[in-house]
């Protein structure tokens, strides 16, 4: 990015988005649409007479799973800085002609015949300029990225990051990149029934767990969703049994405590729970919501509809489960969301979306197509 840099550390989602055009300065010039931006964020805006500007950045994926960026230049914002490539959104372009555009100036490289995915949007407020970060990602361009504005280039695997420093804005960016491109959602005690732990039927339940957990992995990088309510015997099995078998990460749907105990990555809310945990008046949610604060880790949210997705952007969740995208045999009762409705629930989220609901491996592209980090499943490994 040629004009932009960036600088602060406040996660820009931590309140409820509420631009409100009514309120703009006069002339106040913003891109392609009103940003959605939080209170703070525009309040900080409208103090210094900034307005919102539409950016575009790319992450570049190679082959062997690195990630490019680029080093700023002398005579810019942050000279030294490490960000993504990409650039402004002109007057009538639409993004992703913004995003060929400047990878084209800023890299040379050509992406007519590229896929291009819509990923996270991320509003941030620069010392020069209140700007809404749209990232995409990006598979098969053409060519060979030669700097043109950078001073360096360099690729990067995610998680194991040796450039600095980097620009402030892109720290949870960084982070989300982590988060693999599969979820399984494990399903043991369902499965076994009234079976006792260390029965036949519980062995036998555990042993297909097992066989789709190697399934995933077999696909590629995975992290489990431990739901197996208060049985934490089962718990403390499936738990060994990602490990085991190399997941990423382990989030287990319970309480705070529980995930603590188990020495999980992070702990996932329904979408009932998390409606709680944004209740300041639920003093019992209050506390273990202080709890999890206390703990620090991944926090992840269920969400079903619009009221549900903005509960997800007030908790600043570090990654949203979205569905039931197509019919399931878990709830055949419930409407699906469709592909459409994916998209629309994606749309704007400033943390990975997986995509959840009668998907498979062979979905993933799709889901990402429609604005979804990654896919989620319980029984199609």
């Amino acid at each position: 990015m040629r004009s932009l840099g960036a600088k602060g550390g406040r996660r820009p989602e931590s309140l409820l988005e509420n631009d409100n055009p009514k309120t703009r300065p006069e002339g106040c010039r913003v891109g392609l649409t009103s940003p959605p931006s939080p209170a703070f964020a525009q309040a900080d805006a409208l103090a210094t007479g900034l307005c919102w500007v539409e950016v575009v950045a790319a992450v570049l994926w190679r082959e062997d799973g690195a990630v490019l960026l680029g080093q700023r230049g002398a005579g810019t914002f942050y000279p030294g800085y490490w960000e993504f490539p990409g650039g402004k959104v002109e007057t009538g372009e639409t993004p992703v002609a913004a995003l060929r555009r400047e990878l084209a100036e800023e890299l040379t490289l050509e992406l007519s015949a590229a896929v291009i995915t819509p990923w996270l949007v991320r509003p941030h407020v620069y010392e020069h300029a209140a700007v809404r970060l749209r990232f995409f990602q990006v598979w098969g361009w053409r060519g060979q990225p030669q700097p043109q504005v950078h001073a360096a280039l360099a690729w990067q695997r995610p998680g194991a990051w040796s450039v600095a420093p980097m620009l402030p804005a892109n720290a949870p960016v960084l982070e989300a990149l982590r988060l693999p491109p599969r979820v399984v959602v494990t399903n043991v005690r369902n499965d076994a029934g009234s079976a006792p732990v260390g029965a036949a039927a519980w062995q036998a339940a555990l042993a297909r767990q097992r066989a789709r957990l190697e399934r995933a992995a077999e696909q590629g990088a995975f992290a489990v969703i431990v739901r197996e309510g208060e049985d934490i015997a089962t718990a403390q099995a499936v738990v060994h049994l990602a490990r085991t078998l190399g997941a990423a990460e382990v989030w287990v749907n319970g309480p705070v405590t529980q995930a603590q105990a188990l020495g999980a990555d992070g702990v996932h809310l329904s979408a009932q729970r998390a409606r709680r945990w944004a209740d300041p008046e639920d003093c019992e949610a209050q506390s273990e919501r202080r709890c999890w604060q206390q703990w620090g880790g991944r926090l992840g949210v269920s969400v079903h509809d619009a009221a549900e997705r903005e509960v997800a952007r007030w908790l600043v969740a570090d990654y949203w489960l979205v569905g039931s995208v197509l019919p399931t045999a878990t709830h055949p009762e419930a409407t699906p969301l469709g592909w459409d409705g994916l998209a629309q629930l994606a749309a704007e989220a400033p943390a990975p979306v997986y995509a959840i609901g009668g998907l498979s491996e062979a979905h993933l592209a799709r889901a990402r197509a429609y604005g979804a980090h990654g896919i989620a499943a319980i029984r199609n490994w």
